[in-house]
């Protein structure tokens, strides 16, 4: 197993460091001390050459060119908190907003705007980078400020572990956070040899501005149905497109993986499982031009090129009682898990 450090560039007076991590079976991994970014995940092929699975971008200063953020780091909070609004043990509070007067991912100054300091561990069957930083409330006007870890871990076994962490807040304040993860497993530019399973028989209701109405509709004989295997292009037709939230890790349904992407053609496929209340699928229907995805070279990337699978706590759950705890208490230490195991079939 091996770790390999390159400085990718220095982008608005910071060094960015790129961390590869290799495993025995010359999978790897890569990420970018800048919004402790999965950068790639490269699995050999028979010819010799590795495929990146994830969408991304060849330098930092391109995953801030767009609004995509591209398998970033979000925090404090992954989705969105309606007009930034929430209350804690009864005291409201009100923190920067940057999409349609709402706070999306963290907003302005979150998580993925952070260059992370790092530094690496090996063991026997995996190889691991960590990133901390001070999370403070003088910067994206969240209360209380706290110790944050993201750890990315690649074993022998082709699988990745994100674990979020938060410890020694000041102040109960609000975590849930995630990785944005894009995929597209196939050498195609679309997702037309996908299929995707969803552990949820439910999904949110949403608002014209993609803010959860409260509501939990039911699955059957919806576009949302991903209880067995189906085809994602064609369910992504019938939709319009997806930017919703499902609800996972039910009664009953904890003990089975989160979702699993499988490409038909290639035979790749990505089992996620996680710990949270909600998986959030974006399948990028509009996309602004001019977005040059690292897989595409000169091309400019198209709508539906791939799709983001997020594993969280439900989005806007500090304003829904029954949509999972996103308080980190004064003191109090808090650690999601996420992986991703690959495999080739």
């Amino acid at each position: 197993m091996d770790i390999f450090r390159s400085v990718v560039e220095n982008y608005e007076g910071h060094v960015v460091t790129k961390i590869r991590l290799v495993n025995d079976n010359e999978a790897e991994i890569s990420c970018f001390t800048m919004g402790a970014t999965w950068n790639e995940f490269l699995i050999p092929s028979e010819d010799g050459d590795k495929q990146n699975i994830l969408l991304g971008f060849d330098t930092a200063r391109q995953y801030y060119e767009n609004s995509l953020c591209c398998c970033q780091s979000i925090g404090r909070v992954a989705g969105r908190i309606k007009d930034g609004q929430f209350e804690i043990d009864g005291k409201k509070y009100q923190v920067p907003t940057n999409e349609n007067g709402n706070t999306l991912h963290g907003g302005p100054q979150g998580y993925r705007f952070l260059n992370w300091g790092y530094t690496t561990s090996r063991g026997t069957n995996s190889v691991s980078v960590v990133f901390q930083k001070h999370i403070k409330e003088i910067r994206d006007g969240f209360p209380g400020n706290y110790l944050a870890t993201v750890v990315y871990t690649l074993d022998n076994n082709n699988k990745v572990t994100i674990s979020y962490s938060a410890l020694n807040g000041e102040r109960d304040t609000l975590f849930n956070p995630t990785c944005h993860t894009y995929f597209n497993l196939s050498d195609k530019r679309d997702l037309s040899t996908h299929s995707l399973m969803v552990n949820s028989h439910e999904y949110l209701e949403t608002d014209d501005e993609t803010i959860p109405t409260g509501r939990v509709l039911q699955v059957d004989d919806t576009p949302y149905d991903f209880r067995k295997f189906k085809n994602l292009k064609e369910a992504d037709d019938e939709n319009g497109g997806f930017d919703d939230a499902f609800v996972v890790n039910g009664p009953g349904m904890a003990t089975k993986p989160t979702a699993v992407l499988r490409d038909n053609e290639s035979g790749r496929q990505i089992t996620i499982e996680s710990e949270g209340t909600g998986l959030v699928m974006y399948t990028m229907p509009e996309i602004d031009s001019g977005i040059k995805l690292s897989r595409d070279g000169v091309m400019d990337a198209l709508p539906g090129e791939g799709v983001a699978l997020e594993a969280q706590q439900l989005p806007d759950a500090i304003n829904h009682e029954n949509f999972g705890d996103v308080v980190l208490k004064r003191n109090e230490k808090k650690t999601y898990h996420i992986s991703f195991a690959f495999e080739q079939k």
